[in-house]
């Protein structure tokens, strides 16, 4: 893959993400749960992680969470299996209309009263210049330790905000627990309403 030019990468200024290691957590479904792994490195064999991509999970650091080449948007997962579901920066790759449908198929995968939880990045609507991508640099704590990441996406019409997704999450009757809101990032908690 060619290198992308810099002077065509729109960057946020670096942010602070502090992932809150929850007790008791149960078996998780982290969907994207390639690339650094965060989840998978934060709750180990707890973990089933799912993307889309075999290269990012390849990619992954070496952990022991349950990897597994698969779309979110059409999940080969029975209902009602997993205590909790996370999307660690991975939703801002899709196109609107199919994260529509991950929320369809985690609220059929995610037990009743249980958490679905999202971390991404606020992309404001594209400037008129040159930028392609739409680029954060992350400092990742959890555990004592620090994890220096970025993601980035193409920079089309895929705005989106924490109130995009404050919005599915009714569309699809989950009910907003916390709501946390950094410089270019958030983090939602969604309790599944069955």
């Amino acid at each position: 893959m060619a290198e992308i030019d810099q002077d065509k990468i729109f960057y946020t200024k670096k942010q602070v993400v502090e992932v809150e290691v929850k007790k008791n957590t149960g078996r998780i479904l982290d969907i994207g749960g390639g690339g650094e792994a965060i989840i998978g490195q934060i709750y180990g064999d707890n973990v089933v992680a799912i993307d889309i991509n075999e290269d990012e999970l390849l990619e992954a650091p070496e952990n022991d969470a349950l990897q597994i080449i698969m779309d979110a948007r059409d999940m080969g997962f029975t209902q009602n299996q997993f205590e909790m579901v996370t999307s660690f920066f991975t939703l801002m790759y899709l196109e609107k209309n199919d994260i529509g449908q991950v929320f369809k198929e985690v609220k059929r995968v995610l037990k009743p009263n249980r958490s679905f939880i999202v971390w991404d990045l606020d992309i404001p609507p594209k400037k008129e210049h040159k930028e392609l991508l739409y680029a954060a640099r992350l400092a990742v704590k959890f555990n004592n330790e620090t994890i220096d990441t970025g993601y980035g996406v193409k920079w089309q019409d895929n705005n989106q905000n924490v109130d995009t997704f404050i919005n599915l999450a009714k569309d699809y009757n989950f009910s907003v627990l916390e709501k946390r809101q950094g410089d270019e990032y958030f983090y939602l908690e969604l309790r599944n309403n069955k």
